[in-house]
């Protein structure tokens, strides 16, 4: 049996990688006979996403997706955590895109190296029985300004006109 590489020292290290960088913990092993494992917190993570060109049915989502999820684990994802039944799933992966970077330690020595960024996955998530609308979250700050600029128009109706000054200082017109 192949033992599993210890996680600990990255751990210091995994801090400063960002949530959707960061490598999936692999499901423990399951064999016949031994008790299940339950895991009560997910181990990805799926980001919804606004459809831009508006060509979405209406109970279609889009999402930006874990890069070791499968639709298997999407549709497990959904249905079990928010309980909401599932029809159908699309997933497309971008692969990263490449650069070349070139750093300077001192001015004899240069090297340069390729990079590239992490593959990004999507999935298009068709639901059942269930027409999805975008949450809109900028509602309550609409409301703080609306309020806002009618005590403002209140306040400009109670003050006095002041008198055009044409750039002339506050202190020299009377």
């Amino acid at each position: 049996m192949r033992k599993r590489p210890d996680l600990r020292p990255l751990s210091r290290f995994m801090k400063n990688i960002p949530l959707w960088e960061r490598p999936a913990p692999k499901y423990p092993i399951y064999r016949p006979g031994n008790p299940q494992t339950r895991l009560f917190l997910p181990q990805f993570w799926m980001k919804i996403l606004r459809d831009e060109r508006n060509r979405a049915l209406p109970n279609s989502v889009h999402f930006e997706v874990h890069r070791e999820m499968g639709q298997h684990d999407i549709r497990q994802y959904l249905e079990k955590i928010y309980k909401v039944k599932v029809l159908k799933i699309r997933t497309y992966t971008i692969e990263g895109k490449e650069a070349k970077e070139r750093s300077v330690n001192e001015a004899w020595l240069r090297s340069t190296f390729i990079t590239t960024d992490f593959d990004r996955k999507f999935a298009y998530v068709t639901l059942e029985d269930v027409v999805f609308e975008f949450p809109d979250i900028t509602e309550g700050y609409r409301k703080i300004q609306k309020r806002e600029r009618e005590e403002s128009e209140k306040s400009e109706l109670t003050e006095p006109a002041k008198p055009d000054t044409l750039g002339v200082p506050s202190f020299f017109v009377q």
